[in-house]
């Protein structure tokens, strides 16, 4: 092995567990209560059924499928589970990374944990190397990763997927070597089908290529060992800004914070792409600073930097998933409904007449300081702020812009927001006070992850 990719493996086998705080615990803990709450807003969804008769039935194994029950081979739980946290675009997001890093990953680390008989906490150990590799790779690859089209919860995410699965089956450098070689002919997933159910896909796939390239690895499965170093390399390959040194430089930075830490991830409130967010928190601004309602808008404009229409191209959807990454209709659908709520996003609901008016009258622009040409905007696009205004049918114009919306690091969720979020979404499957009984277990010190997986399961006759 070449001295990067060895220093990597060293880093994530020896040493970055011996960093992990308190602190960074509890971030991680926040990501697993998040995560398992989007899952249930997509409990029973017809793409997860889809998977659960193709990947799970007929195949039994050790781990769970969150809430079904059902129980099938790690990789093929993996496969559902990342699809059905990731469905609902209710996920967690992270800058850096330019992705959902919790969705390809937290599967992955699920469904070994539960083969293993882990505790919470050695799972979420694990979790966190693997939150830094992903987002780690977030700063190395892009911004050219994500701009050719890219999808980095797919790609970033396989990367972390097997480097947490290598921990979780003690996997020793050389055989980690390998995983990760084989992960890098497995990683995949294209922006293009944003708005599809292909786009969560990417985290169930993400998710069960890490464990079942690590299982190969596991039994002599062999790949090149020096995948991030010299020609044809993984960063090469997928990077335009990739050199020889990058890496090499960056492993200085890793764990010194955990990007888990700092600058974290950012929480969804709203069931919608993360880019949207900013344009939602306008809307529900105008309407509580100045009462704006859908019947008064003649015209509305959003002002945004250029990667929204690249990304959100969607502008008139045609079903809920592409609302959900359509910046217009979460635009409209925030007038209409007050705020997004997964309600807003069924395909009957994209095609109320009262939102259709208004996409109507959506003008997205990027006006020139928000351009490619901004360095720091290319560097950073969904870190800009967006500006919706509005013009009323009396003829007054009302403008909001938000720098940073709410659930992001600088302007965070609490911990009682994670929590009402849980509650909202498992509550409805598992009932109050069983949706309580899960928060309990995990923040049990000794709670083990079979048991959990079992907590959360709706017919618990199965």
């Amino acid at each position: 092995m070449s001295e990067s990719t060895a220093r990597l493996i060293d880093l994530c086998r020896h040493r970055l567990t011996a960093r992990i705080d308190a602190r960074v615990l509890g971030a991680a803990t926040q990501c697993l209560v998040d995560s398992l709450g989007a899952a249930f807003a997509a409990y029973g969804e017809a793409p997860i059924d889809v998977l659960r008769e193709l990947d799970v039935a007929g195949a039994p194994g050790p781990s769970t499928v969150i809430g079904h029950g059902d129980r099938g081979r790690p990789a093929d739980v993996a496969l559902v589970n990342g699809t059905m946290i990731s469905l609902q675009l209710f996920d967690d997001n992270q800058a850096q990374m330019r992705g959902h890093p919790s969705g390809p990953l937290l599967p992955a680390v699920l469904a070994l944990a539960e083969q293993q008989d882990l505790t919470i906490r050695a799972a979420l150990e694990v979790f966190v190397i693997g939150y830094e590799m992903e987002c780690r790779f977030g700063t190395l690859l892009n911004p050219s990763h994500y701009e050719v089209g890219w999808h980095a919860t797919a790609t970033q995410g396989t990367l972390a997927a097997v480097v947490a699965s290598s921990l979780i089956l003690g996997l020793d450098d050389q055989a980690m070597a390998h995983a990760l070689g084989i992960s890098a002919s497995l990683a995949g997933g294209v922006r293009r089908n944003f708005g599809t159910m292909t786009m969560s896909l990417h985290s169930g796939l993400a998710a069960s290529n890490g464990v079942r390239a690590a299982q190969m690895a596991s039994r002599g499965f062999t790949a090149d060992p020096r995948i991030f170093d010299g020609p044809m390399n993984f960063g090469a390959v997928f990077s335009r800004e990739w050199t020889d040194k990058l890496l090499e430089d960056n492993l200085d930075k890793w764990g010194d914070p955990f990007m888990i830490v700092s600058p974290g991830p950012t929480f969804k409130l709203y069931p919608c792409g993360r880019p949207p967010l900013f344009a939602v928190d306008c809307v529900v601004d105008l309407q509580r600073l100045h009462g704006v309602t859908a019947g008064q808008i003649k015209r509305i404009r959003c002002e945004a930097s250029y990667m929204y229409p690249r990304t959100l191209i969607h502008s008139r959807p045609g079903n809920g998933l592409q609302g959900k990454t359509s910046l217009e209709y979460c635009v409209a659908t925030s007038f209409v409904d007050g705020r997004p709520t997964l309600a807003s996003f069924t395909d009957e609901a994209v095609r109320r007449p009262e939102v259709l008016r208004l996409l109507d009258m959506i003008e997205v622009c990027v006006p020139p300081h928000l351009s490619e040409d901004v360095p720091a905007v290319r560097k950073a696009p969904f870190e800009q702020p967006v500006t919706v205004e509005v013009e009323t049918l009396d003829g007054q114009v009302f403008r909001v812009t938000t720098p940073i919306h709410k659930g992001s690091p600088e302007n965070p969720a609490s911990d009682a927001d994670l929590k009402q979020k849980f509650l909202d979404c498992a509550g409805a499957h598992l009932g109050a006070a069983r949706s309580e009984a899960v928060l309990d277990h995990i923040g049990r010190a000794d709670g083990r992850v079979r048991d959990l997986m079992r907590s959360m399961i709706v017919d618990l006759a199965r």
